[in-house]
């Protein structure tokens, strides 16, 4: 579960009073509109299209990704034996790590968002909204909870946030706020 932190839960409400006005795009299957596009524009101040552009750059999902993030997994080295490539004109990927536009890849939009105190395991659980607590916490009726509908990505946020906001009123102050108390 994400780490305690007041701005974390804003960005989750922001997020979620976002997604409830219906001039806003949702898309799923979009990596800069669905569940954790959403609260990555919110999170970073980035437009959709520069987070999809960015996802684009790698291979997977956005739980994908953010496990390959942390793991800091090389890119691949494409092989191409010791031919002249570019005279035989076999294709050679460009820096599959960056963005074409900027050059600066997804794990940038992720550092901000574990800056925030998300794990992998969030960003993995939000895709799916599958987080066993947030469930819980949604009550019984979560069995046929679709994770690639609007309503549900709003319950799901506030929930998250409530459940968080909750923990973080039982922490001292001190811990909460660890500057204060040097």
């Amino acid at each position: 579960m994400a780490q305690l932190s007041g701005q974390l839960i804003v960005a989750l409400r922001q997020t979620a009073a976002r997604l409830a006005r219906q001039d806003v795009t949702y898309r799923w299957s979009s990596f800069a509109y669905c569940n954790c596009g959403h609260l990555a524009q919110t999170i970073t101040g980035l437009d959709p299209a520069e987070i999809q552009k960015r996802a684009m750059r790698r291979e997977g999902d956005w739980g994908g990704q953010a496990r390959d993030s942390v793991l800091r997994r090389p890119f691949p080295e494409f092989d191409f034996g010791d031919r002249p490539t570019l005279d035989e004109g076999a294709w050679e990927p460009q820096d599959v790590g960056a963005c074409q536009v900027t050059g600066a890849p997804l794990d940038e939009v992720l550092a901000e968002m574990y800056e925030l105190g998300l794990s992998p395991d969030d960003v993995a659980h939000l895709e799916r909204l599958s987080d066993p607590e947030v469930r819980r916490r949604l009550g019984n009726n979560t069995e046929a909870f679709s994770h690639h509908r609007r309503e549900n990505v709003i319950v799901y946020l506030r929930a998250w946030a409530d459940l968080l906001e909750a923990r973080l009123e039982t922490v001292e102050p001190a811990e909460r706020f660890p500057e204060a108390a040097e």
